[in-house]
């Protein structure tokens, strides 16, 4: 009997401590995952403010990770991601010059979509364009309307705006809004090109970037890349 007893008291103790060894296990993964779904990457830079955040975190040289961030309290959550993105040919900066084929670094507002395909949810201001629209880029020191959206029918010259492939979905990220000569322009938020290359912009499977768009819908939203 005390053989038996001591033997059914050893084996309730281990129990005990395997159930005990589990929680912990538990506890701590369950913690480590809560802490995954923060969008760590943003949170101290007191420049980021709005109530949804696209975090782009580079890589390497010429791609990124794109976290969809929001508010919760004093902490940004992540409500999706990683979303594969590519960048500039020439990487990031956070020195931006016309032509020079990299991705500004900092934080933005995401401004009005436009594309050659109708809005896909995206609840802002949005421009169907056609082969007259151009956004006016180049040294343009002496340009009017230089780093905005215009028509080539109205005298104006830039990038054109008819590309079914990159512009079918498209957003404006809200870069040189102070028009200054040089210091780039035309950075926007788009479909991935055929060679999956950009010249300055941040661009995402098409999928992906509908995806965001819905999810931004109609709230002030800025973008982090970094």
């Amino acid at each position: 009997m005390h053989t038996s007893t001591s033997a059914r008291t050893l084996a309730m103790v281990l129990v005990t401590a395997l159930f005990a060894a589990v929680l912990t296990l538990a506890s701590g993964a369950g913690a480590a995952s809560a802490a995954a779904k923060h969008c760590t990457g943003i949170e101290s830079n007191s420049k980021v403010t709005a109530a949804k955040a696209i975090e782009v975190r580079q890589r390497s040289t010429v791609t990124a990770d794109i976290y969809l961030c929001r508010k919760s309290g004093s902490r940004y959550v992540r409500d999706s991601g990683p979303l594969k993105a590519r960048l500039g040919y020439n990487g990031t900066t956070a020195d931006k010059r016309e032509g020079d084929g990299k991705t500004p670094k900092g934080v933005f507002w995401m401004r009005e979509g436009f594309g050659t395909s109708s809005n896909p949810g995206l609840q802002k201001p949005w421009t169907k364009v056609t082969r007259d629209h151009v956004w006016v880029d180049g040294d343009a020191t002496k340009a009017e309307g230089y780093n905005t959206m215009q028509l080539k029918s109205e005298g104006y010259t830039g990038e054109s705006l008819y590309q079914p492939k990159p512009y079918k979905y498209a957003q404006v990220i809200g870069y040189n809004e102070a028009r200054t000569p040089g210091k780039g322009s035309a950075i926007f938020l788009h479909a991935n090109t055929e060679s999956m290359k950009t010249a300055g912009c941040v661009s995402m499977y098409e999928a992906s970037l509908v995806k965001a768009m819905k999810w931004e819908g109609a709230t002030k939203t800025q973008i982090v890349i970094h």
